[in-house]
């Protein structure tokens, strides 16, 4: 009798683990975008499907945010001119950029047609990477006014991070921007301020609403916090001129 348990125990091993098996692999959802939804970017379709063939999707949204990073901190002046005025439609004269004045073309917004693309393609890789959501859905929205372009792309993150309360703020933030709101939008940003690893593009959307709105406090330490939160030149310069405009009470309004 023990002779035969030996043949028959493992033969009934193996069927349970045959038919668990099949129903674990019919039952099974991932929790990634299928690879048909990954829209190529600049040639971008070998490299994703050997990220996605080793299981390197974060590595590879790493990587695509930085590409973006440095596509929208490419100067359009690098672009053709189109006839009749600046590149890509800047004109020239007096504007306000990221919280400060500037003369001549506004390098900071612009059209970056691209740029949509490589966020979608980010979150497609990864729809978890937070950071790259959040930073694309501002710039989209705030900078860049496209801002159904940018509820488009939070819609998109939300399908596979539903309770995100950071990005329900963005979009909310997003429908007082469109009424003109700036106070209500640096309250409801406020919160992303919090976290460590907040964007430092939109604790500089969030000093400028501040100024903006009359809240010289608010912004005050909102720029005194971008001093420490980054190393990029660009912020840590602006931030001290702000900073020290606030400090004389030399305020701009606008």
């Amino acid at each position: 009798m023990r002779k035969h348990l030996y043949l028959i125990l493992p033969t009934l091993g193996a069927c349970a683990l045959f038919f668990a098996g099949t129903w674990a692999f019919k039952s099974y959802s991932s929790p990634f975008p299928p690879a048909n939804l990954i829209k190529e970017v600049r040639a971008s379709a070998a490299e994703d499907a050997l990220a996605l063939s080793l299981g390197l999707r974060r590595l590879a949204a790493d990587v695509w945010f930085v590409r973006m990073m440095q596509y929208y901190g490419t100067s359009e002046l690098e672009m053709e001119f189109d006839i009749g005025e600046e590149p890509h439609g800047h004109k020239a004269g007096v504007h306000y950029h990221k919280g400060h004045r500037c003369e001549g073309i506004h390098f900071g917004e612009g059209r970056y047609p691209q740029f949509l693309g490589y966020a979608r393609h980010i979150l497609s890789l990864d729809p978890y990477f937070l950071n790259a959501g959040l930073y694309a859905a501002a710039s989209l929205a705030f900078n860049l006014s496209r801002p159904e372009e940018a509820i488009s792309l939070v819609n998109w993150a939300l399908i596979y991070t539903p309770k995100e309360w950071k990005y329900v703020r963005i979009l909310a933030a997003i429908g007082y921007s469109k009424a003109k709101n700036p106070a209500k939008v640096a309250q409801l940003i406020a919160p992303l301020l919090e976290e460590p690893d907040c964007p430092v593009m939109i604790r500089q959307l969030a000093a400028f609403l501040n100024k903006k709105a009359g809240n010289h406090a608010a912004a005050y330490k909102i720029y005194k916090s971008i001093l420490g939160a980054t190393r990029d030149p660009f912020y840590i310069e602006n931030a001290k001129k702000e900073i020290a405009k606030l400090e004389r009470g030399e305020l701009l309004y606008r």
